[in-house]
């Protein structure tokens, strides 16, 4: 739209840019095709840290002039006469074209259990690094609470459990698979497998287990239970 000189605007639910690349943890490479981008030209690496992905786009941004509004959550829109009324928490903008290029990950799926609103809980990891000599749950099965395991039991001291609904991890990638395996196998990971959060609480959480009740000490809560995908929207 910039290329052509056609007035735009970009609405952006999150704080920044990247989109899930965003909510990466740090220095996590990332896969992108040899694509040409408007303004920029190829991007020539078929692999990029995430931060520099990242600094990638900001610099598109500045060299684009590009209208990007960050914290502006879609809620619906309509069209009459042509011109469609998009709803957004800000209000209303006028157009005459748009655009949906929101992606699949959507808003993080909560667990709807007691104590989810407490600060601990958290549902991306930015920084391994920060946390330190901490006892803590991961909900999940997927590549991302894999991945989110592996770098906090990798810090000192830290208590890392993976609690999954399922008997046993699926469909993640293989040498993910191969470095939870022995991770598992070395006890740095406990797999609290065919269990469900139940409770959290300030200094602990509850797991319902196939054998009943079992309570942890905790101080952190990651949940990576995939998103809600903006199907009423859509």
């Amino acid at each position: 739209a910039r290329e052509h000189g056609l007035s735009h605007l970009v609405l952006e639910q999150e704080a920044d840019l990247g989109g899930t690349i965003f909510h990466y943890p740090r220095r996590k490479l990332v896969l992108v095709q040899a694509v040409d981008v408007p303004i920029l030209g190829k991007l020539r690496e078929g692999e990029y840290a995430k931060e520099d992905l990242l600094a990638i786009l900001q610099d598109l941004c500045r060299r684009g002039s590009l209208q990007v509004r960050f914290g502006e959550r879609v809620q619906g829109l309509e069209r009459s006469g042509g011109v469609f009324s998009v709803r957004s928490t800000s209000g209303v903008t006028l157009a005459r074209h748009v655009i949906l290029a929101m992606g699949r990950r959507g808003t993080p799926r909560k667990l709807g259990v007691p104590g989810e609103e407490l600060p601990k809980v958290m549902y991306q990891l930015a920084d391994a690094e920060s946390y330190q000599q901490q006892r803590i749950l991961i909900v999940g099965g997927g590549d991302s609470a894999v991945e989110a395991a592996l770098g906090l039991a990798g810090q000192r001291g830290n208590r890392v459990t993976l609690s999954y609904r399922r008997e046993k991890l699926v469909r993640i990638k293989q040498k993910n698979e191969k470095r939870i395996a022995t991770m598992f196998a070395t006890r740095r990971i406990e797999g609290a497998f065919n269990t469900d959060v139940q409770e959290i609480g300030s200094a602990s959480i509850r797991l319902k287990t196939p054998d009943g009740t079992r309570e942890l000490e905790n101080d952190y809560v990651f949940v990576f239970a995939g998103g809600e995908p903006p199907f009423e929207l859509l």
